[in-house]
């Protein structure tokens, strides 16, 4: 039976006889169709062969789902029940029903108990129901976790640096053999460049680690989804942690590290950062291990490059939903850019400036030496304006308030290119800086979401001179793009609008009237506090 038709099967109620649900969810990912009913979980390989996995034969399908459910049972006592043969019995597809003999076998499943949606950690997050202090405990319970995992001496060399350079590289051929336009090649190859340099700093520590045989069986996939919490519950049932890698040895051992990356790198790119600082803290306080808090970063990259390959893959699927292979579009970059942001020095940093503010505050001289100093793009609205109606930059076009190329329609069409302009270097791993006037939270809050869809910081500085300062200077301006005089000031001023609360959370007000060399340094104190600097 081809997999589409083994999967809508999957979804009718009747081929549970012994469950007998009133309806079946059904739950894509790229190796597994899994199907929820009431209390139960049934988990289906897809048939596969993926390079870091092979799925392709019916006995192999078999052989890891007695794995799954063996591998996975200390961490998640009382959840995996065993393996559920799927056959067809005239004419109806059943799941858990024996065999009357072995050619009525269609495939198998892995049969699990359901477990409560709202008890994930992902859930509890974003109810806000998961102090960081929670998380903090968890680091210290996954360090135990893995001081009593047990070694791997036999399987030592996954933790060698050839192993480890392999897996994080691979990753990148794995992706740009995938028929997919989410990620941008510039990107992936400023990653694969950044990747490349950490592993070189980084190689005489994984060796020394490797040879003192650090590597032991570690759970493998560490996501927000995977941790279920029951804090009603006494220590250790208060936590279970379901579906450790099953089909590759290779992710299934290795240095401890590499297993909390992949928490660190999920709480992240979900934009809990002061969570993932927690869980760092607890678990390097309980772990006594100073050295392998210097590798965090190239795992984090390391793992947030497969969760991208992950959603590469999933956009190629065709049982895939249109509104999943979206999803998976955006996430591929959001993990990518991650991955970059955690190797990359402070001031090369994919990150989004807003440098806001009336005409004559010194917005365009500031971008300019912040563009030199701490290499951003900078996209001045007033040269875009021009570009689009078909102007030199400048070349005057003075026109009065809402009329010529500064119409509402204009300037509307100016924002949207900006902000298209932003995305697509913002994608290839850059770091852009708007230098536009920005007057209220219309204009500004598209570039706060836009970071916020690609998982980057974003911050606003508004230039703020006395009202004579900047008549000032108008009055001796020449060649510039800006049209902007006196009136234009005094309208621009009337319709200023300060910042929504949420978006003042990440702005600050510069004093724009020292000399320029002043003001530079006060705006690259502000990106260092950021780390953007």
């Amino acid at each position: 039976m081809e997999l589409r038709a083994l999967i809508d099967a999957l979804t009718d109620p009747a081929a549970y006889p012994r469950q007998r649900p009133a309806a079946v969810e059904l739950i894509q990912t790229h190796i597994s169709a899994v199907f929820r009913l009431e209390h139960d979980v049934f988990k289906l390989k897809k048939p596969v062969a993926l390079g870091f996995l092979d799925y392709s034969t019916l006995e192999r399908r078999r052989a890891f789902c007695r794995a799954e459910v063996e591998l996975n049972r200390p961490l998640a006592p009382g959840v995996y029940i065993g393996v559920a043969p799927i056959i067809c019995l005239d004419g109806q597809v059943l799941v858990g029903v024996e065999p009357a003999s072995a050619d009525a076998i269609l495939d198998y499943a892995v049969h699990m108990r359901r477990l409560p949606d709202d008890r994930t950690l992902e859930a509890r997050l974003a109810e806000r129901a998961a102090p960081p202090e929670l998380l903090y405990q968890l680091g210290r319970r996954l360090a135990a976790f893995h001081a009593a995992a047990p070694r791997a001496p036999l399987r030592a060399h996954f933790a060698d640096f050839d192993a480890v350079a392999h897996n994080c590289l691979d990753n990148f051929e794995h992706i740009r053999a995938l028929p997919t336009h989410a990620v941008d090649p510039a990107l992936l190859s400023r990653l694969r460049a950044a990747t490349d340099a950490e592993l070189r700093a980084q190689e005489p520590l994984i060796r020394a680690r490797a040879a003192r045989q650090i590597a032991r069986q570690i759970h493998g996939d560490l996501r927000l989804d995977h941790v279920y919490l029951f804090p009603e519950r006494p220590a250790p049932d208060d936590l279970l942690v379901i579906d450790c890698i099953e089909f590759n040895d290779a992710f299934r051992h290795g240095d401890p590290i590499v297993d909390l990356a992949f928490l660190v790198m999920d709480l992240r790119v979900h934009g809990h950062r002061e969570h993932a600082d927690a869980l760092v803290r607890g678990y390097f306080e309980a772990a006594d291990d100073d050295e392998g808090r210097a590798l965090l970063p190239l795992y984090v990259a390391y793992r947030a490059s497969v969760r991208a390959k992950v959603e590469c893959i999933r956009q190629s699927e065709p049982e895939i939903s249109e509104r999943s292979k979206e999803q998976a579009r955006d996430r591929a970059p959001r993990h990518l850019l991650l991955a970059l942001s955690e190797l990359a020095a402070p001031d090369q940093r994919p990150a989004l400036l807003l440098v806001a503010g009336l005409p004559a505050c010194g917005k365009s001289t500031l971008a300019r030496g912040l563009a030199d100093a701490a290499n951003f793009v900078v996209l001045r609205t007033d040269v875009i304006r021009k570009e689009l109606a078909g102007l030199d930059a400048g070349a005057p076009a003075p026109a009065a308030p809402g009329e010529g190329i500064y119409s509402d329609e204009m300037t509307a069409r100016t924002y949207a290119a900006t902000l298209a302009r932003a995305a697509a270097h913002l994608r290839a791993g850059e770091r852009v800086l708007i230098d536009a006037n920005l007057r209220g939270d219309d204009q500004r809050r598209p570039f706060f979401e836009l970071a916020a869809r690609l998982g980057l910081p974003c911050r606003l500085l508004v230039c703020h001179v006395p009202e004579a300062v900047a008549l000032d200077r108008l009055s001796s301006r020449t060649g510039d793009a800006s049209d902007a005089d006196a009136v234009i000031y005094r309208h621009a001023r009337a319709q200023w609008r300060e910042p929504a609360p949420d978006l003042a959370a990440h702005a600050l007000t510069l004093d724009t009237t020292p000399p320029p060399e002043r003001v530079l340094d006060a705006a690259l104190a502000v990106l260092r506090a950021a780390a953007l600097a």
